[in-house]
């Protein structure tokens, strides 16, 4: 019977979409954890400890499919808020003569954008939903897990400077991918808007995106990873939480093979990250940062999604969709998946010298 490999091969007909694949898994994460006592001291780690607080230890079959659930209940909850509180306002307004008809003529406007993925509107509603996923964790963290908010990384203690570092260091990421690929003439410039409609809304965008990446991380490594660390070992459980952090984008426009590798490895660099700080924090600044960028400051897609207003627009040349995206946006690239090997190596070294101390 033919192995992974060869199905794989066979089927996209290339070597190098599997070696992206088994690079990670079996080089990366491995530096870090293939000693038999690695494994032990990164469970050291304060936020693997505050979890043994938790009066629910899921395995690894069902906190997957829970994580899931927290996804499909806060989004349900939030665009069926939005569905009724929009129809009440609207019929509310009717009450109230001309002002209230031109009202409600207004907000029947903002209604039909919510079907324009184009619109600011629905960008910022989309984004806000995430915060009911994250209310969603956080109500079973508590009333069910009987612990703390805090347990899930949302430590105090320089929360602040792990946001600003996270942040930084994901526009710095995304902006490296950009310039790679503007050098090798695969993404240009097209135009710029510096009005001040344009500078307003893309800057109060940035704590909606934070927001969402608050709510991913939290998910799929906050709240995931100590679930599959508890009953499995570590490598395993950065594998579970980054396939499950790649299914939750199957269902975004213009998927490619390349764009899932490069979701797994954002995955990976994630959960890396994660573990050399040791706060939640961090890790949403940078997830938040590198769809802020890539989205409303470069006008490029968010993992195939249009993002409304940007600062500037940037758009895809040729028709390589491996080397520029293609109808993904940059996170379908060959040179997303070369900074984040890079990023994942780092990260995996770092941790290596940090158990060598222990």
């Amino acid at each position: 019977m033919a192995n992974f490999k060869d199905l794989y091969v066979r089927r996209y007909n290339t070597e190098a979409l599997y070696f992206f694949l088994e690079l990670p898994l079996q080089s990366a994460i491995i530096i870090a954890y293939n000693r038999r006592n690695e494994g032990r001291n990164m469970k050291n780690k304060r936020i693997f400890k505050d979890f043994q607080s938790s009066q629910m230890s899921l395995n690894i079959y069902t906190s997957p499919l829970l994580a899931f659930v927290f996804v499909f209940i806060g989004e349900f909850v939030a665009y069926t808020l939005y569905g009724i509180s929009l129809l009440a306002l609207i019929g509310l307004a009717r009450n109230f003569g001309e002002a209230g008809q031109n009202l409600a003529t207004y907000l029947q406007t903002l209604q039909q954008s919510l079907t324009d993925k184009t619109s600011d509107f629905r960008l910022i509603l989309a984004l806000l939903s995430f915060g009911f996923i994250l209310n969603t964790v956080f109500r079973w963290t508590k009333k069910v897990e009987k612990r703390s908010i805090r347990t899930l990384g949302f430590y105090r203690e320089n929360f602040l400077s792990s946001l600003l570092k996270g942040f930084g260091l994901g526009l710095a990421l995304f902006l490296l991918t950009l310039l790679g690929l503007v050098a090798l003439g695969q993404y240009r410039l097209e135009s710029i808007r510096l009005n001040p409609y344009s500078f307003t809304f893309v800057v109060f965008t940035i704590p909606f995106w934070i927001l969402q990446g608050t709510a991913e991380e939290v998910v799929s490594r906050a709240w995931l990873l100590p679930q599959l660390a508890s009953r499995t070992n570590l490598k395993l459980a950065v594998v579970i939480s980054s396939i499950f952090f790649t299914l939750l984008h199957v269902g975004n426009s213009g998927l490619t093979p390349l764009s899932l590798v490069n979701l797994f490895l954002f995955g990976v660099a994630m959960a890396l990250y994660l573990l050399k700080t040791d706060t939640v924090w961090g890790v949403a600044g940078i997830h938040g940062a590198w769809n802020f960028a890539q989205g409303n400051l470069f006008g490029i897609l968010v993992s195939g999604q249009p993002s409304g207003t940007s600062l500037m627009t940037f758009l895809p040349q040729g028709n390589q969709d491996w080397l520029s995206g293609g109808s993904f946006g940059i996170e379908g690239s060959i040179m997303t998946s070369l900074v984040l090997l890079l990023l994942i190596v780092y990260l995996a070294y770092q941790l290596e010298k940090e158990n060598e101390r222990m």
